[in-house]
């Protein structure tokens, strides 16, 4: 997808969001997330999420594109829709973990 994505980017000069949207905190969905140490596990998990979504937005930069990326942790259809509003996004490319742009 990311390949795809540059492509366009480029065929329309355009600016390219990678925008990853984590699970919401277990608190603000009234789970209880247990000990220190899985709340420890949920926090190096979204910094390596967001390592991974900086260094694809690195390369897309790399090839002349502008480029940011964004970990948001929350209920997904909700975020997508505020951040295509506050972006001014006008094109929605969509991947997911079981066919991740990550791969």
């Amino acid at each position: 997808i990311i390949d795809q994505t540059k492509d366009l980017a480029k065929a329309f000069n355009a600016k390219v969001w990678l925008i990853h949207i984590a699970q919401p905190d277990p608190e603000f969905v009234s789970y209880d997330v247990g000990p220190q140490y899985i709340r420890d596990e949920i926090a190096d998990e979204l910094r390596g999420e967001h390592r991974q979504i900086q260094r694809i937005a690195e390369e897309v930069k790399e090839a002349g594109i502008d480029c940011d990326g964004l970990l948001i942790q929350g209920p997904t259809e909700e975020l997508i829709l505020q951040e295509i509003k506050k972006l001014n996004i006008d094109l929605l490319i969509i991947g997911n973990k079981k066919k991740s742009f990550f791969h």
